[in-house]
């Protein structure tokens, strides 16, 4: 089994909850005191590459589709989403939303468009982005703005092994998504979605 070098995101959604995503969540050690080096993003995947982890302690495994003209395109090959296909931007726009998806959640396929501002990367703690986004799929329409921040740095414990890694949290109208970066293993190891109505929509880790 490959180890997963990054989790790209599962898409769409986003909201603005009061409390952290994973406030309460007993992986995160918030009392580590760390201080970490910036990190810069990492080179992408390749065609082919499959990327592997547990969603909501279920075996999950993703796999890319194609990378072109600064996209990229995945599925969900196994697991509880098995069949979801997306595109996203390139790694320096990883916590941006999927431009396009088909057979994801509840049968969704649609699209969206986004422009960025501010930039998150290299990581450090109180960098920032936001996106303003224009969807829609076969029900609705919407607009809303994510807005992304480097909350902390915190001890994440992944299957018995702690890494200390980057908390980033994105925020919209309807989620709340946290992704943990850990710079030692280069790679998304943790990453988190709530909805505002619906709770917890992914609870997803890394295999290592």
């Amino acid at each position: 089994m490959n180890p997963i070098k990054g989790f790209l995101g599962l898409i769409f959604g986003g909201g603005l909850l009061a409390l952290s995503a994973c406030a309460s969540d007993e992986s995160i050690n918030r009392e580590a005191n760390l201080e970490l080096k910036p990190y810069d993003a990492q080179a992408e995947p390749v065609v082919g590459e499959e990327f592997h982890g547990f969603d909501k302690g279920e075996p999950q495994t993703t796999k890319v589709l194609d990378v072109k003209d600064g996209f990229i395109t995945l599925t969900n090959t196994t697991g509880p989403r098995q069949g979801c296909t997306w595109t996203r931007g390139i790694e320096k726009e990883r916590f941006a939303p999927a431009v396009s998806w088909s057979n994801c959640s509840n049968g969704s396929t649609g699209t969206q468009g986004y422009t960025k501002s501010g930039n998150i990367w290299p990581l450090s703690v109180g960098n920032e982005e936001s996106y303003k986004i224009t969807g829609s799929d076969q029900k609705n329409t919407w607009q809303t703005v994510r807005r992304c921040r480097v909350e902390d740095a915190v001890q994440v414990t992944v299957q018995g092994k702690q890494f200390p890694a980057y908390e980033v949290v994105c925020r919209d109208d309807w989620s709340v998504r946290t992704w943990y970066i850990s710079p030692d293993l280069k790679r998304t190891i943790k990453f988190k979605r709530i909805h505002k109505d619906r709770g917890v929509q992914n609870d997803w880790v890394t295999a290592l």
